[in-house]
């Protein structure tokens, strides 16, 4: 089988030498949007991108959130553009593996967080202030909604008038958003100590005020805990939680059209001693009615003294006859695994984690370093043993970490496209990766 990596065949720095030099003496001209081409050093994988400096450390998190999304035969991406500290729209020139800036403004606030969701209509992009764990939500720092339309002949997007919407005054951790087919938008996130939920009423700029997750288990959470929001089986919106005081993940829905005050019975997604972090990635098929919905979470079994053996990153599957949840382990605390994201391989039933993890040993959990990728039928759940398959590293600053990719579920035509970022080199890398990859 064809290697599903490439990497550029160019040395470290040297085509940004010979592009600053030829610059200089008026030879070549700068090309619009260009990043610096991957380095070709000796066990490198993916392809180096532009700078995230001013951005803020972890430009590509948080861990729930999705910032690519495929649409007109193309990758895109909302990333920083450092020239302007703002944040654009970027597409993926395939040819070249460079991201282009389209020069289309999202937020201009930086160090924001954006949630990226394509309908195959509109492009969504809910935007938020970080806050920390440790400080909490503060308000003042509005979360908001942007929605663009694209312009086939132009391959453009243009923002729509009257956006940005404002969710909500507050920073959060984490925001995420998804629609559900009354084409009502939904976004969720934690602040304190609770689950909050808002939505739209009448058309996508009008929403409503805020309100807390009316079911059990949603509030006295610990601080360090987030919240996901995933539409399901065309009939059906859930939110899935991490609490950490109770030891549990927990989901809730809500049957779409009915009020809001109604929704079913709180299921434990999973629960036992020291099984939630605030780790929490969740997809559902797009097309599929039955109501399956995948998520991929981190324990806190490695901050307990668990064993080697103990599961530290699980994959949990939601039984659409029953809607109670199963769980498979993913990886173990010997593998050192963190931030897991997952996408879905609809055409072959296959489910792909993407992780951090370092090459070797394991400092603690949470240790940057490179991605590693995972992959199971989706009919009968298995994870080989180990870290994986290496997909993005950068050998000369192995400090790569949260890793996002797309909502959307992933086919031959689109195969799969991952973005992480480094920290220490303030870069973004990207891989580019064939379904059915090891």
């Amino acid at each position: 089988m064809t290697s599903p990596l490439r990497r550029a065949p160019v040395a470290r720095g040297a085509y940004t030498l010979a592009l600053l030099l030829g610059v200089l003496f008026g030879a070549t001209p700068v090309p619009a949007g260009l990043a610096t081409p991957a380095a070709a050093a000796p066990g490198d994988l993916g392809y180096v991108g532009p700078s995230t400096s001013g951005d803020g450390s972890a430009a590509t998190g948080e861990k729930p959130e999705s910032k690519l999304w495929w649409n007109d035969g193309a990758w895109w991406a909302v990333l920083f553009h450092t020239g302007s500290q703002t944040h654009h729209i970027f597409r993926l020139d395939r040819s070249s593996q460079q991201w282009m800036d389209t020069g289309t403004i999202v937020d201009n606030r930086p160090k924001t967080r954006s949630d990226v969701l394509w309908d195959g209509t509109k492009l969504y992009v809910s935007s938020h202030v970080r806050a920390s764990s440790s400080t909490g939500a503060a308000s003042g720092n509005p979360a908001r909604l942007y929605r663009f339309s694209y312009d086939v002949a132009t391959k453009t997007y243009t923002r729509d008038t009257g956006f940005p919407a404002q969710i909500t005054n507050y920073s959060s951790e984490t925001l995420t958003i998804d629609k559900d087919s009354t084409g009502v938008l939904w976004a969720t996130w934690t602040q304190g100590s609770k689950v909050y939920v808002n939505n739209t009423t009448g058309a996508d700029t009008i929403w409503g005020a805020p309100f807390v997750l009316p079911v059990t288990d949603a509030a006295n959470l610990s601080s360090d805990d987030i919240s996901s929001v995933v539409s399901f089986g065309g009939t059906a919106i859930g939110v899935m939680w991490s609490n950490q005081a109770k030891s549990a993940v927990y989901f809730a829905e809500h049957t779409d059209g009915m009020p809001l005050s109604t929704w079913n019975v709180t299921r434990t997604a999973i629960q036992g001693p020291n099984s939630a972090d605030d780790h929490i990635n969740i997809k559902a098929l797009q097309a599929d009615a039955s109501g399956r919905v995948f998520a991929v979470v981190k324990t806190g079994l490695d901050d307990a003294g668990g064993t080697s053996s103990a599961p530290l990153i699980m994959l949990l599957a939601r039984d659409a006859s029953t809607g109670d949840w199963s769980s498979y382990p993913v990886g173990r605390i010997r593998d050192c695994q963190t931030r897991p994201v997952l996408l879905l391989d609809s055409e072959h039933q296959t489910l792909y984690v993407f992780m951090t993890a370092p090459d070797s040993g394991c400092p603690y959990s949470g240790y940057p370093g490179t991605i590693f990728m995972k992959s199971s039928p989706m009919g009968s759940i298995t994870f080989p043993d180990g870290r994986g398959t290496p997909v993005i590293r950068d050998a000369l600053s192995p400090n790569m970490n949260n890793v996002t990719t797309t909502k959307q579920d992933v086919t031959s035509t689109t195969g799969m496209v991952v973005v992480a970022s480094n920290d220490s080199t303030q870069r973004y890398w990207h891989a580019e990766l064939q379904l059915g990859s090891s």
